[in-house]
């Protein structure tokens, strides 16, 4: 079990993990992109632009660092819609080969060292019987902005929650995606603790689940012990402690107050528990699951 996934050594770092420039369909050439995040907080930027590996290193610098990153559609979903792959760390990566199945293009992405993640589950339109199968990816979008503001179609916890309950050991990453920059840019990101800002540590902590997605709330700790689980937060107007089916609880705070902390005591059906901490504008930070006994 990982009780602990907040409680590792290192530093917090924000990022942004899905970005595009003008090398792709983004409407901001790559520096402008780039200093949108330097000049709003971010420690970190993933470029991933569509079908191409746009190279940034000039602009990583410090206090400041870029991962090389690319965007992959990929494979037929059973309601018509391709499969987008976000892989990071990747240098180059030349087109996949339009018969390939999403596992083969995901194979392929790992053994070229990239780590992989599901974009916009809801937006895509996928089933959990298709995600349910892949292998080899570290987790799936629960947020993206730009879906969002598409068309409403940002959110994928249930998605998530659909593959938790079967086994599944998924991260969930909150992203931008942005494309404008204007309304798609700022409305979720991942907070990562890392011992320092550089790419393996951030990789390896995307990897191990040592961080936690947003769209606003922080979540300052997470983690179970003696039977129940506590959370410590920024202060939102409600704790969602979210297990298996009906297992869970809401914490809710009284008209007009707010939460900083909860706990929940664990009844061990549970097999998973996550947390979302929701202040009162409906911003949303998620804890990546803890695994509990009975989740193989």
């Amino acid at each position: 079990m990982n009780h602990h996934p907040l409680r590792v050594s290192g530093q917090w770092f924000k990022g942004n993990l899905h970005a595009h420039t003008r090398h792709s369909d983004g409407e901001l050439p790559l520096e402008q992109a780039v200093r949108w995040h330097q000049e709003h907080a971010y420690d970190f930027l993933a470029v991933t632009d569509h079908r191409v590996v746009t190279d940034t290193r000039n602009f990583t610098r410090p206090g400041f660092l870029t991962i090389p990153g690319i965007e992959v559609n990929t494979g037929r979903a059973e309601l018509g819609m391709d499969y987008h792959l976000v892989a990071l760390g990747i240098e180059k990566y030349p087109t996949p080969p339009n018969n390939w199945s999403v596992q083969e293009t995901i194979d392929d992405l790992v053994a070229r060292g990239a780590i992989v993640f599901l974009a916009h589950p809801y937006w895509s339109g996928l089933l959990f019987s298709q995600m349910q199968e892949l292998r080899g990816i570290i987790g799936l979008e629960v947020f993206n902005t730009g879906c969002q503001t598409d068309l409403g179609k940002g959110l994928s916890a249930v998605h998530w929650d659909d593959l938790l309950a079967r086994g599944r050991r998924l991260w969930g990453l909150a992203t931008d995606d942005v494309h404008h920059y204007t309304y798609d840019v700022g409305g979720g990101w991942v907070v990562v603790k890392a011992e320092a800002l550089t790419v393996p540590l951030i990789r390896r902590a995307l990897q191990d689940g040592h961080f936690y997605s947003t769209t606003g709330p922080a979540i300052r700790d997470f983690y179970i012990q003696e039977g129940a689980a506590y959370v410590s937060c920024s202060p939102v107007a409600a704790i969602n402690f979210i297990g298996c089916t009906q297992w869970g609880s809401q914490l809710r705070a009284d008209r007009g107050g707010t939460l900083t902390e909860g706990s929940y005591r664990l009844t061990g059906k549970e097999r998973y528990l996550r947390v979302e901490c929701v202040d009162s504008q409906g911003r949303t930070a998620w804890s990546n699951p803890i695994y509990l006994l009975g989740n193989q």
